[in-house]
């Protein structure tokens, strides 16, 4: 594993030594985190043949000044993802959490090979209806300073990180990112439109059937969206490329390229 620029973008990189690829593959991130919780993830795909990277969103690479995210949207987030698929030239877009809901809006500026969605957001027109205790965080967190530009800290760690290890909480934890108060808003309340005509290629969704951020519901009208059947993995939570079992995930998701990805 290599820490590269991509575009606007640092990203990881996992080469592989299989000299007849078979794909590259382009992860992004969620919300709050960075391209280090696709470490494992990334590291089994490469051994698999599978070239891969995973990028940084803006400002969220170490050492960043976090002070410039105030004022971006996740339409700025987006087209950097954008530029980075271009250099790369049509890899399979892999988007977890906030960061499917990017490889969504990507894949319409964009020409991508296929698009997994893992516990995704969902786009304008699906709403995204947490687990009641999230819900009534997430509004005090997002009604409580109205008028507050400033970056918003995570919330609600119980939830996203309710299946992972003691060491594996503490570590994400203490490297959590903000993220800027407008783009938290769109993401919650008013996202981006994205047309299922606008997708060209090939979708997988896959989520945790006790997903406690993006429910089965939520992940079921994306999936219909996009007309294909979704895939449940049983007593799974939000972080899929993390929590035990993340290997079945990247099983998955190589047998789907194998099968669909030209």
């Amino acid at each position: 594993m290599r820490t590269v620029n991509i575009g606007p973008l640092q990203a990881l990189h996992w080469p592989t030594t299989d000299l007849k690829a078979p794909q590259t593959l382009l992860a992004i991130h969620g919300i709050w985190v960075g391209a280090h919780v696709w470490n494992q993830f990334g590291a089994y795909l490469a051994s698999q043949g599978y070239e891969t990277y995973a990028v940084w969103l803006r400002h969220h690479q170490p050492g960043s000044d976090h002070r410039q995210l105030e004022g971006l949207g996740l339409r700025d987030y987006a087209e950097d993802v954008a530029a980075v698929v271009r250099e790369l030239v049509s890899p399979v877009l892999v988007g977890h959490s906030m960061g499917g809901l990017l490889a969504q809006i990507a894949a319409t500026l964009t020409e991508p090979s296929g698009l997994a969605l893992l516990s995704s957001a969902p786009p304008f027109g699906i709403p995204i209806i947490p687990r009641l205790p999230l819900l009534i965080t997430g509004i005090r967190n997002f009604f409580g300073r109205p008028f507050d530009s400033s970056p918003m800290h995570p919330f609600a760690d119980d939830a996203f990180l309710e299946r992972l290890s003691p060491n594996q909480r503490a570590e994400l934890t203490a490297r959590r990112t903000p993220e800027p108060r407008r783009l938290a808003r769109h993401l919650a309340f008013w996202p981006p439109i994205v047309r299922a005509s606008q997708i060209q290629c090939p979708v997988f969704v896959g989520a945790g059937d006790e997903d406690p951020v993006v429910v089965p519901w939520v992940t079921r009208r994306i999936a219909a969206r996009y007309r294909v059947v979704p895939t449940f993995y049983h007593g799974r939570g939000h972080m899929l490329n993390l929590e035990p079992g993340w290997q079945a995930v990247g099983d998955d998701l190589m047998r789907w390229v194998e099968r669909f990805v030209a």
